[in-house]
């Protein structure tokens, strides 16, 4: 029998594997946080709190140019000869499991341009040297710079030769937001700043502010180390909120968390939860885009994860139900200053909700006499600009000479207007009338209802016309359809002529 014969793994064309090791990164934003992110281990590593990492973008211009510049020790020329001759095998500051991505960073440089210069100086010498690489190529060129020399110790890394794509994405703009989604936790808590340079603007890159309720989670203690929350669950308002993944030195490991299956869904992807898990035992897929499944600390974080989703989402049901309340009220009151004004013209009714006892027109119904017609003719206030302008403007009682006789009833409602509220224990109707308490009471679990319910300009004008239908259905229990229907709309008119105008 023949044994089995070991062959040495070697690379057959290097130039081609280093080309394809700086084709990694799917984002250029990615390939050049790997710049910033060297930038930033240094000052870990240094044990410095508060440098400043400088970006500076010539997007336009015969050499088009990104330059990374931090003020950290800098690399002699043997550190400089050692990082090209030892690809894949440097370590990250305070992660001995995480090797070769500050070198597969400094090989980004080719998703961007095809011409890298890392030029460093280091504190005991006033040389200032250079490591030159090209795209694709599998030599580098370590020479004395004599042109672009240093004046204090640091590094700055230049890329040129840039690609036409990069020069349009890479914007003062999206590089700014980019980062600060990122590396926010880090630039929070003050390791380092970040400025990004392009012509004559500068912008510091600030953190974003949480906003909403901080969940009072407990960190978790395991063997890979602390998993620390800080979760914020806020109202829905159309933004879009995540939370992120930090792993070592505060940097984001992902942007959000509903990204892996495990956690695509509430409370992850509501958009109503935000802020960071820190973990610094979870790692990055070399390409940026994705977390590494790894048999270690992985599954430790999920479980983690799991175990709070409970807290996070009672809270988000809190928060829900009181923003709910708060609308409810907010929007009854406006409907009630609507009707107030409804009423004044149309002159018909002095309780836009009591029962329907006449037997004459007028007499307990929306059908008016000719007199009353004349009056619903009446110039209309001009409508409010938004709800806010509504609620200000202080609702008049309705006065009883506006009220035809007809329609009177013995004086026991004439005050009260119609107030609307969540339906405790709704059918399958849009909504209900309770003659006893005055209030039309809507189906939160309509279709229609959850249509609307994030636009409140909408819910507002949904709400008014619920109010509206009850309205005359209770006033005129004898109308036909064809009558009823006509009513029905001319209430529907005059109400939204005292709606706020929704932009």
């Amino acid at each position: 029998m023949v044994a089995p014969e070991k062959v040495r793994l070697r690379i057959g064309n290097l130039a081609k594997a280093v080309l394809v090791s700086g084709q990694a990164y799917q984002d250029p934003k990615d390939a050049l946080n790997e710049f910033v992110s060297n930038s930033a281990d240094e000052y870990v590593e240094a044990g410095r709190r508060g440098e400043r990492i400088r970006i500076l973008l010539r997007r336009k211009g015969r050499y088009p140019m990104i330059a990374i510049d931090d003020v950290g020790r800098g690399m002699s020329p043997d550190r400089l000869r050692e990082v090209a001759r030892n690809l894949f095998e440097s370590s990250k500051a305070g992660d001995n499991r995480t090797l070769g991505e500050k070198a597969i960073g400094v090989l980004a440089f080719q998703q961007l341009g095809g011409r890298c210069e890392i030029v460093s100086r280091t504190e005991d010498n006033s040389e200032t040297w250079v490591l030159r690489l090209e795209r694709g190529k599998a030599t580098a060129l370590l020479e004395l710079e004599r042109r672009r020399t240093r004046s204090i110790p640091g590094t700055t890394v230049l890329l040129s030769d840039l690609d036409p794509d990069v020069t349009r994405i890479l914007t003062q703009r999206k590089v700014v937001d980019y980062l600060r989604s990122r590396r926010g936790p880090a630039l929070a808590r003050g390791d380092y700043e970040i400025e990004v340079v392009e012509g004559r603007s500068s912008e510091v890159v600030l953190p974003e502010k949480p906003d909403g309720i901080r969940l009072a989670v407990p960190p978790r203690t395991t063997l890979w180390g602390r998993i620390e929350f800080a979760l914020y669950v806020a109202p829905a308002d159309g933004r879009r909120r995540r939370v992120a993944v930090v792993g070592r030195a505060g940097t984001s490991v992902i942007d959000d968390v509903s990204e892996l299956e495990e956690f695509a869904h509430r409370p992850w992807d509501s958009d109503q939860v935000s802020g960071q898990i820190i973990f610094e035992a979870i790692q990055q897929t070399a390409g940026r885009r994705a977390l590494l499944r790894d048999r270690d600390a992985f599954p430790v974080f999920v479980d983690a994860v799991k175990a709070i989703e409970p807290a996070v989402d009672q809270t988000l049901d809190r928060v829900n139900r009181e923003v709910d309340a708060q609308t409810a009220d907010r929007l009854s009151e406006a409907i009630r200053r609507i009707f107030n004004r409804v009423l004044k013209e149309l002159a018909d009714l002095d309780n836009p909700m009591r029962s329907a006892t006449g037997s004459v027109e007028g007499a307990g119904a929306l059908f008016s006499s000719s007199s009353t017609d004349n009056s619903s003719e009446q110039h209309a206030v001009p409508p409010p600009s938004d709800i806010e302008q509504l609620l200000d403007r202080p609702a008049d009682p309705v006065k009883d000479d506006l009220v035809p006789d007809a329609a009177r009833d013995d004086g026991s409602n004439t005050s009260r207007l119609p107030t609307v509220a969540p339906d405790p224990t709704p059918s399958e109707a849009r909504s209900r009338f309770d003659p006893d308490d005055g209030i039309v009471y809507f189906n939160e679990s309509h279709s229609d209802f959850l249509m609307v319910k994030e636009s409140e300009g909408m819910l507002l004008d949904y709400l008014s016309t619920l109010v509206a239908k009850e309205y005359v259905v209770y006033n005129n229990p004898r109308g036909n359809p064809t009558e009823v229907g006509e009513e029905l709309v001319r209430l529907l008119v005059r109400i939204r002529r005292h709606t706020p105008r929704r932009s």
